[in-house]
C-alpha cells in the first residue's frame, strides 16, 4: 500500500513481488536481488505484458486497473496471495531462473520451492526493465534498495526457516551492511570461466539477528558465468562449505 515509485525502469502493469512462495512455511530462504521483468512481460525485443492464461504474479491487469494509485487492501492482499502461491501447479512459475537455486542450494538441504518448504525474497521487490546491472543511474538503485530494505528486515526477522543462503555479492553487501545479517567471508575457492580464466569466489556464513544460519557465495545462480565443466566441481566445494559451517 506504499505509493508506487517513480521510477521509469519499473515494469509497467507490475506489482511489488513480495516472495515467491510463503517465508512463513520456507525451512530455506534463498536471496537475490530483485525479480526478472520475466515475471510480468514477455521475453524478446517487443516486449509486452503477459496475456491471461500466462501471467505468472498478479498485475495491474488482473486487478482491473491501470494506476497503481487505485490499488485497495483488498487487492493488495490478492497481490500478496499470489505470491504466496507462486509455485502451486496451478501458476506458472519461472523455473528457467529458479531451478538453479532449487538444484544447487535447496535440493541439498532436502526442500523444494513447488514443495513450499523453500522460498526466495529479493533486496528489492520491483521487476525492473532493464535488468539490474544494465541500471545506469546509480541513484535508481540507491533509491530501490533503501525504499525496500526495512521490509526486507522484516521479512528475514520473522520467518523461521533452518537456513539463509545468500546468492551473490551485492547480496551479502546489502544485508550485513544493515545489519539484517551478520556474516563474513569464510573461503575463498577458485573456478574457471567460460571463457576459461580462473577466477576467486567468496563462499559466505554467518547469522540472522535472530541466530538462524546463513550461508552463500559472490556469485549467482543462474548467471554465474562458471564453464558447464567447472560447475560440479564449484557447486561441491559450495556443499562442502555448507557441510563445514552448517555443523
Amino acid at each position: 500500500m506504499k505509493p508506487y515509485p517513480k521510477i521509469k525502469e519499473i515494469v509497467p502493469f507490475s506489482t511489488p513481488v513480495v516472495s515467491f512462495g510463503n517465508p512463513a512455511k520456507a525451512r530455506v530462504l534463498t536471496v537475490g536481488i530483485n525479480p526478472s521483468s520475466l515475471e510480468f512481460l514477455t521475453a524478446g525485443k517487443n516486449k509486452t505484458v503477459l496475456p491471461v492464461g500466462k501471467k505468472r504474479l498478479t498485475d495491474l491487469e488482473v486487478l482491473g486497473i491501470s494506476n497503481p494509485e487505485h490499488l485497495t487492501e483488498e487487492m493488495a492482499q490478492r497481490v500478496v496471495a499470489g505470491c504466496y502461491e507462486y509455485f502451486d501447479k496451478s501458476s506458472k512459475p519461472y523455473m528457467t531462473w529458479f531451478k538453479h537455486l532449487d538444484l544447487n542450494v535447496n535440493r541439498y538441504f532436502g526442500a523444494r520451492y513447488e514443495e513450499g518448504n523453500a522460498c526466495h525474497l529479493d533486496l528489492v521487490q520491483w521487476a525492473t526493465d532493464p535488468v539490474w546491472g544494465n541500471i545506469e543511474d546509480l541513484e535508481v538503485r540507491d533509491q530501490l534498495l533503501e525504499g525496500d530494505s526495512d521490509f526486507l528486515r522484516y521479512q528475514i526477522d520473522t520467518a523461521e526457516p533452518e537456513v539463509v543462503f545468500i546468492n551473490g555479492k551485492l547480496v551479502f553487501e546489502q544485508l550485513t551492511s544493515l545489519n539484517i545479517v551478520e556474516a563474513k567471508a569464510a573461503e575463498v575457492v577458485f573456478y574457471e570461466t567460460k571463457n576459461g580464466k580462473s577466477l576467486p569466489v567468496k563462499f559466505y556464513s554467518g547469522v540472522t539477528r535472530k541466530g538462524i544460519n546463513v550461508v552463500g557465495w559472490s556469485r549467482t545462480f543462474p548467471g554465474h558465468h562458471i564453464s558447464g565443466e567447472s560447475l560440479p566441481g564449484i557447486v561441491q566445494k559450495l556443499h562442502n562449505h555448507f557441510d563445514k559451517y552448517l555443523k
